[in-house]
């Protein structure tokens, strides 16, 4: 059998093009095409990823702001519960003296006169906080006379003044003192008392110096022991 080519000779030489030369075309081809849709693969990834992390850090930005918000409302919470601590402790430790000495007027019998009513109380630099004694935060001091023959008038007036409720249910927040005496002292001094005999100008009567010890108006100083500790190791 005889084969006639019929094809131009250009295109002859065209189709007697080897195969593998034909194939390696196309995988270039099919090469640069898979690289490119990477590329744009990789493009668009890029894209999102930088679009996730700006979301994300706009998300950070807010947050932040949160927590200084937070930390500022804890701040002043934080401030406000010291200030109320402080109220607290003014009005729990202040002494009101007027209805103080109002509420003693009442229980002043009529056999006792008070000629002379002192007040010392400490200063922040006067306390010495010995752990052998009860610090006070000073006295109370009243000189007291009684007329009569009677000297256990001024024992029966001390213990009205430990005994009457009155004599504190007055003050800002009687919650806080005890059911025995008022709440802003710690107690008296020992009873003590001399007669006077009479003269021209007075008659014969005892005379009494009642002294009421305050209780502290500030906190002891904190012991550091856990320092101490340290440092003894």
């Amino acid at each position: 059998m005889i084969k006639i080519n019929l094809l131009p000779a250009e295109l002859q030489r065209a189709a007697s093009t080897p195969r593998t030369v034909f194939f390696s075309v196309l995988t270039g081809v099919a090469a640069v095409a898979l690289g490119a849709i990477g590329i744009i693969w990789l493009w668009i990834a890029q894209g999102t990823l930088e679009a996730k992390a700006e979301t994300q850090t706009a998300l950070v930005s807010v947050l932040e702001d949160r927590a200084q918000e937070v930390d500022r409302i804890q701040s002043d919470i934080d401030y406000y519960r010291l200030r109320e601590k402080s109220i607290i402790q003014i009005k729990t430790r202040r002494i009101l003296w007027a209805p103080k000495l109002d509420q003693m007027l009442s229980l002043i019998p009529d056999d006792i006169w008070i000629t002379s009513l002192a007040v010392d109380v400490l200063d922040d630099g006067e306390y010495r906080w010995d752990p052998n004694t009860t610090q006070s935060g000073g006295r109370v001091i009243l000189d007291c006379v009684a007329l009569g023959n009677d000297p256990q008038v001024f024992t029966r007036f001390r213990k009205a003044l430990s005994e009457d409720q009155r004599f504190y249910a007055n003050l800002v927040d009687v919650s806080s003192m005890p059911d025995s005496f008022f709440g802003d002292f710690l107690g008296f001094t020992p009873l003590s008392w001399e007669k006077v005999e009479s003269t021209e100008e007075e008659p014969a009567h005892f005379r009494s110096s009642i002294g009421i010890d305050l209780k502290p108006l500030q906190d002891p100083p904190v012991v550091e022991t856990t320092k101490k500790s340290n440092e003894a190791k």
